[in-house]
């Protein structure tokens, strides 16, 4: 009988235990059923970034192109907003990154410059397009200088060549009018 007595707690507490275990082992399964959030590093190399640099051009680039050529503003506006959203995306990658932290804050300061730039685009407000224009284009041409040898993005030089050439184009188209028409008089 003695030994009854010493046995039943024995038994209890093992009960006991087991029951725990199974309502701890539940929980987990539980939780580990919860999609869990995965913290992303990256280690860019400096082409890597570069290849981001260029893509921020190319998506403010696309929609000034397309009002260079006179394109619906619907069309305008539908190209801006997939900009914004290719800029969060990028913007993403490089918050992610762990390597060349100087130049990926000069690329988010940049990008920061990028969505203001496509907001006013669309906004009525000329002194603030102007603005953005003129910070986005400085911006530009800093990193350019400063991590990529001076080589601004294709995107850029080419809209840049053919917006000069189109305004030498009329400057001079006017100055042979003017004179043609002086030398008529």
């Amino acid at each position: 009988m003695s030994k009854l007595k010493w046995l039943l707690p024995v038994v209890i507490l093992v009960f006991g235990l087991s029951a725990c275990k199974s309502t701890e082992s539940g929980t987990a399964t539980k939780s580990s059923s919860k999609q869990a959030t995965v913290i992303t590093s990256k280690n860019y190399t400096t082409a890597e970034l570069e290849k981001r640099y260029v893509k921020i051009a190319d998506v403010v680039m696309k929609p000034l192109e397309q009002a260079s050529y006179k394109e619906s503003q619907a069309t305008i506006k539908k190209t801006a907003t997939a900009g914004q959203t290719t800029l969060a995306q990028v913007k993403l990658e490089l918050q992610d990154n762990n390597s060349n932290q100087v130049l990926t804050q000069a690329l988010l300061k940049y990008l920061t410059a990028a969505q203001k730039m496509l907001t006013t685009m669309l906004g009525t407000n000329q002194a603030a397009y102007t603005a953005a224009s003129k910070e986005f284009s400085l911006q530009s041409s800093t990193i350019a200088k400063t991590y990529f040898n001076g080589q601004l993005p294709a995107s850029m030089v080419n809209y840049s060549k053919r917006m000069s050439g189109q305004t030498s184009s009329s400057s001079s188209a006017k100055a042979s009018s003017t004179k043609s028409s002086a030398s008529s008089k």
